[in-house]
């Protein structure tokens, strides 16, 4: 699915909004980068769907292809073992099993799961191991029908842990026996992630956030010069650019290491022992080893000498996750931004195969055999055929009728005309099979060009014959009805067709095309 010559647009959104153009096939790169601050006084969707439309623009995308990865409250992710069974009954297992832990409905929900590993046991007991990813229907369809607002095909909704999953299979692919843990910490949000044999095994949200340590470094201090307070610029200064002070550093005169240390402590503790809970609690319940390191990631990336403090207090080797010596970054990405949004490098890798919650009527299934047909391509093909037949039946009549009396010649002509009889056997075969389809495919075309108005042209279309569904894209010249009339009466005339069940505009856009104002649309149908 994923175009060697073309990027994906990989949209985070989190207490910001980031949109990244990534190339992901073989070698990363990243050619744009955004990160859009939501303001509270602006409608949150018509800031979202603008900020994607603006990007666009400002980068030139020509592509409409995105994967999506919002923040979900209904989010549920849970790692069972199960007795083994056949894997068509698999889900249905795995729902049987979490239906009590889930707080909401799942058949109102979007349901995936993933295979860890199975296991046969000395006794011939068979298990097996996975991971099971679920969130409400309602609340994933609006990010995916947001996107498509924006003007954008929503391809997959991918998630944080399984975009970390990615990053370290291709990166950094621990030892077969280790176990280590990802720590991603944002301005409102804390996830811890365990990964064994590079897949994830554990999932949790800490009660932790950079936020928190904002408000840690808001109370009053005591000192020679009265009671001070910091302003909200020191704390962003002390934040971002002391970090975990030393011993000895004295802020403006004002504050001193065990001052400031003291006010942040509270949180970072809390971070520390969050951690180690996590820990024994995976431990206990997988009997599995010991954690090996941590990497650390998110928006805490820029606090200095986070990952040393961490280090005393856990007792354990933590570093940043860095990867930046093995991706491309476009000179006008500042280089200390992305390492923050490094995950949403990971969500556009092979984003067609693994956990993706894409609701069921928006996916795009990858499918071995996907017959796609192009009405002018069909058209200009039989034309060709037909062209062809009745050229070379009309040469072999004339020369049979010139040289009737020549014997050498005659028998030629029968050798030409058992030829051309051989390949109008092919092309009524090939005709045959169309007529023999489960589907009438040539009525329906034949139907859509009828229907079709002169001005209207369309360029590019598909359907798949397995799940009936198909879209065709193309553009209506100026002059004459209004476009936007002209494609409803379309559609409608689809819908009261006796090929096709549904109907719909995606989306209309008036561009320049060739110097002429023209409009584009995309509409998607269901075969009947």
């Amino acid at each position: 699915m994923f175009n060697k010559n073309k990027p994906v647009l990989v949209i985070d959104i989190g207490s910001r909004l980031t949109i990244t153009q990534v190339w992901a096939n073989g070698h990363i790169k990243v050619d744009a980068l955004k990160v859009v601050d939501f303001d509270s006084g602006k409608n949150f969707d018509e800031t979202f769907v603008a900020s994607i439309q603006n990007f666009i623009k400002e980068n030139n995308v020509k592509h409409k292809k995105a994967i999506v990865r919002p923040t979900l409250s209904s989010l549920f992710i849970k790692h069972l073992q199960l007795p083994a069974v056949p894997d068509k009954e698999l889900a249905e297992a795995i729902k049987w099993q979490v239906k009590e832990d889930v707080p909401y409905n799942l058949l109102q929900s979007v349901f995936e799961y993933s295979v860890i590993k199975r296991i046969s046991k000395e006794d011939g007991a068979k298990l097996v191991d996975v991971i099971c990813v679920c969130a409400k229907e309602e609340e994933v369809k609006r990010w995916v029908l947001l996107t498509k607002q924006a003007g954008l095909a929503c391809l997959a909704v991918g998630l944080l842990p399984f975009s970390y999953e990615k990053l370290k299979q291709r990166y950094i692919n621990d030892a077969k026996d280790k176990i280590s843990c990802i720590l991603h910490i944002d301005n409102d949000s804390c996830y811890i992630f365990i990964y064994r044999e590079n897949k994830l095994d554990f999932y949790r949200e800490l009660p932790v956030s950079i936020n928190k340590l904002r408000e840690s470094l808001r109370g009053v201090l005591v000192s020679d010069l009265g009671k001070i307070e910091l302003s909200p610029g020191e704390i962003e200064d002390i934040l971002f650019r002391v970090g975990i002070p030393d011993d000895n550093f004295v802020y403006n005169n004002k504050f001193n290491a065990t001052q400031i240390l003291g006010m942040l402590r509270p949180v970072l503790e809390r971070l520390a022992m969050e951690v180690k809970r996590s820990f024994i609690y995976y431990h206990s319940q997988f009997q599995t080893g010991e954690v090996s390191n941590i990497l650390l990631t998110g928006e805490i990336m820029a606090i200095p000498k986070i990952e040393t403090f961490l280090s005393k207090e856990l007792s354990l080797d933590v570093k940043r996750l860095a990867i930046d010596d093995k991706i491309e970054i476009d000179s006008s990405i500042t280089s200390k931004l992305l390492p923050k949004f490094i995950h949403c490098l990971g969500l556009a890798l092979d984003y067609s195969q693994g956990i993706s919650l894409l609701p069921q009527q928006f996916r795009t299934e990858k499918i071995e055999s996907v017959e796609k047909v192009s009405i002018r391509w069909v058209a200009f093909i039989v034309f060709l055929l037909f062209s062809l037949s009745l050229l070379l039946a009309r040469i072999s009549i004339k020369s049979y009728e010139r040289d009737l009396d020549n014997k050498k010649i005659y028998l030629n002509i029968i050798s030409e005309l058992k030829e051309t009889k051989s390949k109008v056997d092919e092309f009524n075969g090939f005709i045959g099979e169309l007529k023999s389809s489960e589907y009438p495919l040539a009525a329906m075309l034949k139907k859509l060009s009828n229907i079709t108005t002169p001005e209207l042209f369309i360029v590019d279309f598909s359907v798949d014959l397995s799940s009936r569904a198909g879209s065709m894209k193309g553009f209506v010249k100026s002059g004459g009805d209004n476009p936007s009339t002209l494609l409803a009466k379309l559609v409608n005339e689809m819908k009261g067709s006796i090929y096709f069940n549904e109907a719909s505009i995606l989306s209309v856009q008036r561009v320049n095309r060739n110097d002429a104002e023209v409009t584009e649309f995309d509409i998607s149908f269901r075969l009947s």
